[in-house]
């Protein structure tokens, strides 16, 4: 059974969180900011903290940051609910039972991991990271998955 989906981005400035979320319906979700490290860049330098601190977000917040600038990404831990948020989710069983739908982890500027509970969005964000050009995309089953943290810390 696919879990998520794994693929690497370029290692530079862009607006990579707009091309990966592209899919999604961000405006129908609350998005939890969890310990990120991501900058918004202007004028070709890394200013300012894209999320300054671990917060909660409703989808249009979330896309104004993403859209207006270019930034660069270092460590995003994001997750979307619908509804009430529920308590911390630390391994893809906590993700299950949780009302979270969509998990979005990424490491060291270019590893990205997604684990989503909505199967048909899971293959349109596959196409998505394919129609980007994103390396090494690939989906996560129960077999491959090597993550014992859903962080990215």
């Amino acid at each position: 059974m696919r879990r998520g989906l794994s693929f690497t981005i370029p290692n530079q400035y862009g607006h990579f969180l707009q091309d990966i979320l592209t899919p999604i319906p961000i405006d129908q979700y609350q998005w939890k900011v969890i310990d990120e490290e991501s900058y918004v860049v202007k004028d070709e330098q890394l200013d300012w903290l894209l999320f300054p601190k671990s917060t909660i977000i409703n989808g249009r917040q979330l896309n104004e940051r993403i859209t207006q600038h270019e930034h660069y990404l270092i460590f995003v831990d994001i997750k979307a609910f619908h509804s009430n948020m529920s308590s911390e989710i630390v391994t893809y069983e906590d993700f299950l039972q949780s009302t979270c739908e969509f998990v979005l982890l990424l490491i060291d500027s270019q590893y990205v991991t997604i684990y989503c509970k909505d199967h048909e969005m899971l293959n349109s964000l596959y196409e998505n990271a394919f129609l980007h050009e994103f390396e090494e995309i690939a989906y996560i089953t129960s077999h491959n998955d090597s993550m014992t943290r859903l962080s990215c810390w």
